[in-house]
């Protein structure tokens, strides 16, 4: 199955998916803001993320806008598709171009989304990038 990188600064969501993914026959790992996905990132490539966009320390955009600087001396991180879970409204991410118009970015939800359509759409994904 997948390697699934979950970013978030909320335990409950890590902890949430992180047993869904596991119970789906993924292998996930957690970080509690973009700076340790990015330390994780050295021992653990994800074939998909499941990203937050408010957090402290290294927020959603930062994280993406840093991963994109290191693909260059790094390509094994280009190209990962991911998917932003957040409380954060689409008006708003429309200021920040790393996350809108990426053409990694694979959904946009709210966290609110029932966690079986983020299961699915997490699947789809994955077969489409022919990692399941």
């Amino acid at each position: 199955m997948a390697n699934v990188l979950i970013i978030d600064d909320d335990y409950c969501i890590r902890t949430l998916y992180q047993f869904l993914f596991m119970e789906a026959g993924h292998t996930p790992q957690v970080a509690k803001d973009g700076q340790e996905a990015l330390q994780m990132l050295e021992t653990f490539i994800p074939d998909l993320m499941l990203l937050d966009i408010s957090m402290p320390v290294m927020d959603g955009v930062e994280f993406i806008k840093e991963l994109h600087r290191q693909t260059i001396s790094r390509p094994e991180l280009s190209r990962i598709p991911f998917i932003v879970l957040t409380g954060e409204n689409f008006v708003k991410m429309k200021e920040h171009h790393a996350i809108v118009g990426n053409p990694d970015c694979k959904a946009y939800l709210p966290k609110m989304t029932q966690q079986e359509q983020v299961l699915s759409l997490v699947e789809r994904i994955l077969t489409e990038y022919g990692k399941m």
